[in-house]
């Protein structure tokens, strides 16, 4: 006895790597005019565990003084104070993969680094860098890309996460975006 689809349980949470889904797959047409029906994981649809999903958190930034500067979450002014509002609240587990820079000025040598505050009020300044990228160069108008792609950058829901740049360099009108993979 075949049981319609419909009428089947539903899971009611998000499946498991190893979860089977029930597809048609279109292009093999040996089963009939419609396709096949096939058999495929939950992983293996590249969505949700062992998927990519990734998302972004923008920050803004003029940094017009040598020296380094906290990303400014809450405004688009940087600020040497490294203060709370420097930071930002992490919505899901998720890891940082790459920080996105872009400025209105060349500069010299520039470094970019992660921070893992442990509190709201917590200094991004008395924290410890998780890690650093240093970009040579920092040319008007050129997209860079830092990656950071590592176990060494995941942060649980509810993490605070701070961003530093240190350029010798004025880098005035620095743009930053953070590109953040679901873990």
């Amino acid at each position: 006895m075949s049981t319609k689809l419909t009428d089947l349980t539903a899971l009611g949470t998000t499946p498991a790597a190893g979860d089977l889904l029930t597809l048609v797959d279109v292009d093999d047409t040996t089963g009939g005019a419609e396709g096949t029906s096939k058999k495929v994981t939950y992983a293996n649809l590249g969505i949700g565990a062992g998927g990519d999903d990734h998302f972004i958190l923008a920050g803004g930034g003029y940094i017009s003084t040598v020296n380094e500067m906290a990303v400014g979450w809450l405004s688009t002014g940087d600020s040497n104070v490294f203060n709370y509002i420097t930071t930002v609240l992490i919505p899901i587990d998720c890891r940082v993969v790459n920080v996105i820079t872009q400025s209105q000025n060349s500069g010299g040598s520039t470094d970019i680094s992660v921070y893992k505050p442990t509190s709201y009020n917590q200094l991004v300044s008395s924290a410890t860098a998780l890690g650093t990228v240093n970009q040579a160069a920092h040319n008007t108008g050129v997209v860079y890309t830092s990656t950071f792609n590592s176990a060494t950058y995941n942060f649980a829901a509810g993490d605070r996460m701070g961003i530093t740049v240190d350029s010798t360099s004025n880098l005035l009108g620095l743009s930053l975006t953070v590109l953040l993979k679901k873990i």
